[in-house]
């Protein structure tokens, strides 16, 4: 199952049982990185504490996880899932995902959907347009799920040489031939002007020869030119699996670029004397949003660092024991990162997290500033 809309993202998070808790479990299951049992020994790690003072409910739904994990996990084909689990209420979803999430497995009283939240913000809805001079296939595709739009197919004549044709020389023929395919890339370009005005799609592909390729964006609508995101070569005959993965790597190669382009730009900022404009490492990164000076919030999505903080006004440590705001004894956590994003959210930051660049792994997590400088406090 895939997230498809933020209705349904309500709609989980709005799910609370009367009777019992829910299970919410993060799993990286990149099969380039482990090996399945090697994930059903991390998954075994990550709920042993929290066996100790389970319910009987949230036994079972560890149980049904862990028979998920080891009869129905696919390493190949995702590299994360996400489960929620109410067993008493038979509530029990599935996502999987074409990123690696952070390991995570809450208990409370609604599924915890925040890592799911920042996943989802970096998805995009892409449609794949693949053609010929005669055929096109166009495919949405979000996720890891490809589904096919619409075909269309057009009786444009084949190129041929020959010194006449019904009384047109070679040249009037070939003028003929390029009018009918130009005239069937218009047909396809208007039918996804149709498909962007009532889906609104993020990002347009083209998988065709280089050449029809750029015959083919001149006809794109200024709408379409703004989406249009590349392209790659692939017959009109090619596997749907084929298309997907074709789609997805070009996806990320094109995220991996900006995501380079951030870090640098909060690299540069954050060591320059004279800039000043921007943080990087855990430390100031927690001073800044302290000080409500966070515009965009850059940060590994695996990011992982224990810290503390006040229940009361949300003020961030990483050593104090007390808010110096209103005195209250801070709360800690071992993973401090998604209180950071709560608290970035509450303060209107942009939220940017990295799936896939390993630029930031030293730090793991900067920020860009909203001013100059951060003061130096104590935290």
């Amino acid at each position: 199952m895939i997230i498809k809309s933020e209705k349904q993202l309500k709609e989980l998070k709005n799910y609370q049982p009367k009777s019992c808790l829910v299970s919410s479990l993060y799993l990286n299951t990149d099969g380039s990185k482990f090996s399945k049992k090697e994930i059903e020994v991390i998954f075994k790690d990550l709920v042993k504490e929290k066996r100790i003072e389970a319910t009987e409910d949230v036994l079972q739904d560890i149980r049904k996880m862990e028979q998920y994990i080891s009869q129905n996990l696919d390493i190949v084909r995702t590299k994360g899932i996400v489960i929620f689990s109410c067993s008493k209420e038979n509530f029990w979803q599935v996502y999987e995902l074409n990123v690696s999430p952070p390991n995570l497995f809450v208990i409370d009283k609604n599924p915890y959907i925040r890592p799911l939240l920042i996943i989802t913000s970096k998805l995009h809805k892409i449609y794949t347009v693949i053609f010929d001079h005669r055929k096109a296939k166009i495919f949405e595709i979000f996720g890891n799920e490809i589904i096919l739009k619409e075909e269309i197919y057009d009786e444009t004549p084949k190129r041929v040489k020959i010194a006449g044709y019904h009384g047109f020389d070679e040249s009037r023929v070939t003028e003929y031939q390029e009018n009918k395919i130009v005239e069937h890339y218009k047909k396809i370009a208007n039918r996804l002007l149709e498909f962007y005005q009532s889906e609104k799609f993020d990002v347009l592909f083209i998988g065709a020869k280089q050449q029809d390729v750029n015959l083919f964006v001149e006809q794109l609508h200024p709408y379409l030119e703004k989406v249009y995101s590349g392209s790659f070569n692939l017959p009109i005959d090619a596997k749907e699996s084929d298309i997907l993965k074709k789609t997805l790597e070009l996806e990320m190669k094109l995220e991996v670029e900006k995501e380079k382009k951030i870090i640098e730009q909060i690299k540069t900022h954050a060591h320059s004397r004279t800039s000043e404009m921007a943080v990087i490492g855990i430390k100031d990164t927690i001073r800044a949003l302290n000080e409500s000076n966070v515009s965009k919030l850059v940060f590994n999505l695996n990011f992982s660092y224990s810290g503390k903080y006040c229940n009361s006004c949300n003020y961030l440590a990483l050593k104090e024991d007390k808010c110096p705001n209103c005195g209250t004894n801070l709360i800690r956590v071992p993973n401090i990162i998604f209180k950071v994003i709560d608290v970035a959210v509450e303060k209107n930051s942009e939220i940017y997290p990295i799936f896939y660049s390993d630029a930031l792994n030293q730090e793991g997590i900067g920020a860009v500033l909203r001013h100059k400088g951060i003061t130096k406090t104590t935290i």
